[in-house]
């Protein structure tokens, strides 16, 4: 576990994070105090907010998929009613955020740019309370609507570039002209106030790539951190993509590469450090204690790349749910290892617990239960 004080940050980070003090001061000191009692095993997670799973894109290595309701409708017929967050719950949920100490929520789905209420849900988290992150696929993101979603409050976008070479892009997104739209969003975003982050899925042999490394250098020049996310053998690369799934020669790529641009993963020791200096405080796996999931029916996911809850937020209180979460003994103890990622008998378990599910996740009890809590 790693603490950071202002001794720690570089002259940047120091501006940025007195940017942040003025501006998001509440957010500002519940992260002050997070950085001062996290050595004692207080937590301070992200919390992914997946409102609507509604997406304009097809991408072959989505890990949301399959919660989707054209995949429901494609499987079943129809989609299965089931009762999801309305925005009272998403107020409620932020005020048990703010309560708990957490201060970092990321909107995602889904696309989150397609909702029709994106702005009310920004408004019902409440960017007083929490930096807010978008995350998004830039089709949509053009400098009016950028500027829009810096004027209610968004602290950071989050762009997703899965290749520096504009046709492996369009092809990997499964959408011509994304690429183009990713290098408008990135202009778009640069002339607002909002802070952003590429981020860029890593496949199975792309790391040593000149293209990868292209990309790095490209977001380092820019003064852009690059976050990578590894190719997981779940979701929809399980079913049609496991080719895709990287190997510890790529982890290993990544790291090397870290030493000399700005570039980080869900593993690195400063995950989550941006110019800002805000960091995820953790040098191994983060689940439970570095992010967490919200479903649209209140589901808590401890990872992205996990389809098991802990607990639903519309049946009992988030500080229960996480705690409880902290006291699993596969998600709280610190482990140096991605559980879902390297652990194989973790993985079977997991994949054997979620097979067959017309509905994500596997609700508590029926994957992750009370016995795997360390007593």
């Amino acid at each position: 576990m790693e603490i950071t004080n202002t001794a720690q940050l570089t002259p940047s980070q120091i501006k940025e994070r007195a940017k942040l003090e003025q501006r998001w001061p509440r957010s500002y000191e519940k992260q002050q105090r997070f950085d001062a009692n996290a050595v004692n095993g207080v937590i301070s997670p992200i919390l992914r907010l997946c409102w609507s799973f509604l997406c304009n894109f097809h991408c072959e290595h989505c890990c949301a998929e399959h919660y989707m309701d054209r995949h429901l409708v494609k499987v079943t017929g129809s989609k299965e009613q089931r009762r999801e967050l309305n925005l009272d719950d998403v107020r409620d949920i932020s005020r048990q955020a703010d309560e708990y100490g957490i201060y970092r929520f990321v909107l995602t789905g889904g696309e989150p740019t397609t909702w029709k209420d994106l702005f009310a849900v920004i408004e019902a988290v409440d960017p007083a309370k929490h930096l807010v992150i978008l995350d998004s696929n830039a089709w949509l993101l053009d400098e009016k609507f950028a500027r829009r979603l810096a004027d209610a409050g968004v602290y950071k976008m989050q762009i997703s570039l899965d290749s520096f070479i504009e046709a492996e892009h369009d092809l990997f997104r499964s959408k011509p002209g994304s690429y183009r739209r990713v290098m408008r969003a990135i202009e778009a975003v640069q002339e607002t106030d909002m802070k952003l982050m590429l981020s860029t899925c890593l496949i199975r042999g792309r790391a040593s790539t000149p293209e990868f490394e292209n990309l790095c250098r490209f977001a380092t020049e820019q003064g852009i951190m690059l976050y990578v996310t590894y190719a997981k053998p779940v979701g929809t690369l399980k079913v049609n993509h496991e080719d895709f799934v990287i190997t510890k020669e790529d982890a290993d790529h990544v790291r090397e590469l870290e030493k000399r641009y700005n570039v980080t993963t869900h593993m690195t020791p400063a995950y989550m450090r941006g110019q800002d200096g805000v960091l995820g405080h953790y040098d191994g796996c983060i689940t439970v204690k570095g992010i967490n999931t919200i479903t649209s029916t209140g589901e808590i996911v401890p990872c992205p790349y996990m389809d098991m809850s802990i607990g639903n937020v519309l049946r009992e209180p988030l500080a229960t749910i996480l705690d409880r979460g902290m006291r699993n003994k596969f998600l709280g103890p610190h482990r140096k290892d991605c559980l879902i990622g390297e652990d194989a008998e973790f993985i079977e378990r997991h994949n054997q617990a979620v097979e067959g599910r017309v509905q994500l996740p596997a609700p508590y009890g029926e994957g992750f239960s009370d016995k795997d809590l360390i007593v």
